[in-house]
């Protein structure tokens, strides 16, 4: 069944509002507040564990194997009865039919149930202002690049991210290096310094997200970051009303290589302005780091997509949902470069007519 949320006060289907952050029916123009209707799509579990946990538990594997090879992509709407034809990673929708948003709350539970959402906090509306801002307005990209028909591929998405709380001990030795130079005459002398460096120290990083959908770019959903996670609440599907939604198709386990590689960079960063002092560099001769097993966390987080495909390649603009912050490549119209040369051609040619005529002009006087 693709379920989808109704008005207590008749009956209409309800969306969530990113402006006002309030469940809106667009018939009686009646507004909810999400809280006072959890739960009234997924049942209340009693479960306390995470998803990081869930995943873990006894034939819990072979549960999402199957789950995610699951190829039957067809629901009922509950608000006209028509089937609701998805792919087998969409959890949220729309009716093809009647237009209802359509949570499929079959494809949300047991492992693929999220702890926490983060709701939309730009609406539409914005994040056709930022598009626009972002492409000057369409300035060098093709003409219906910005057309009403392609803007409506603007899509409120909800993506689904593993959140990892990950601890790590630092501990690397190595030789730090100094030259200093002192000039008397036309004598310079270089003395180099070496130095013991030693680095010990505990980190820690809170909810580090990677997306977990293949089919999303990764380095466009870095782009968009931080997202602020003071706003995000438990999952709750009154969020989703109105939006579409992904589930996962890469475990947080099988994250975590990309994740290890992501905390490298981190200590990195960390270390780095600790060896400045050595004007010379630092050579680590011993790595006795630690990272710690992280804990996983499962988010559904916000983003505004558009898909644009221009002379055989396909460009992407995002949004992140609740910052606003921006990422993407717009295309460039081949004839708006041939139109701009040519008119820069035109007017440089003007101006050396001009040029030309004061010259002679003036001669001839």
């Amino acid at each position: 069944m693709a379920d989808s949320m109704k008005c207590p006060n008749c009956g209409a289907n309800l969306v969530f509002d990113a402006d006002t952050q309030k469940m809106y029916c667009e018939y009686c123009m009646s507004q909810f507040d999400p809280e006072a209707l959890k739960n009234t799509i997924l049942p209340d579990t009693e479960e306390d564990t995470n998803a990081g946990e869930r995943i873990h538990q006894e034939n819990a594997e072979e549960r999402i194997k199957k789950d995610l090879g699951d190829q039957g992509v067809q629901f009922i709407c509950n608000s006209c009865g028509a089937a609701v034809v998805t792919d087998k990673h969409t959890s949220a929708t729309f009716c093809a039919f009647c237009g209802s948003p359509a949570v499929i709350s079959q494809r949300l539970d047991e492992e693929f149930s999220p702890d926490y959402i983060l709701p939309f906090k730009y609406g539409r509306e914005e994040a056709v202002k930022k598009f626009f801002k972002w492409c000057k307005g369409g300035r060098w990209t093709p003409f219906d690049f910005v057309s009403d028909k392609n803007v409506a591929k603007l899509t409120g998405l909800y993506v689904p991210f593993w959140l990892y709380n990950v601890e790590s001990l630092v501990d690397v030795q190595g030789e730090g290096k100094s030259e200093s130079s002192v000039s008397t005459g036309n004598t310079t002398v270089v003395t180099t310094s070496y130095y013991n460096v030693v680095r010990k120290q505990d980190l820690f990083w809170s909810k580090i997200p990677l997306d977990g959908a293949t089919r999303i770019d990764d380095a466009l959903m870095e782009a968009i970051e931080p997202f602020n996670y003071k706003d995000m609440v438990e999952f709750d599907p009154s969020y989703m009303q109105g939006f579409f939604a992904e589930r996962y198709d890469l475990t947080g386990d099988e994250m975590k290589p990309r994740l290890i590689n992501r905390v490298k960079t981190y200590i990195t960063q960390e270390l780095q302005p600790t060896f400045k002092a050595y004007n010379r560099g630092v050579k680590i001769k011993n790595d006795n780091t630690v990272i710690y097993e992280p804990e996983m966390l499962y988010a559904l987080l916000p983003v505004w997509f558009m898909h644009y495909k221009y002379s055989g390649k396909d460009y992407y603009f995002c949004m992140n949902g609740q910052t606003g912050e921006v990422a993407g490549k717009a295309p460039v119209s081949w004839l708006k470069r041939v139109i701009l040369f040519f008119c820069v051609l035109a007017v440089l040619a003007a101006i050396a007519r001009l040029i030309a005529g004061w010259f002679l002009g003036g001669f001839v006087g």
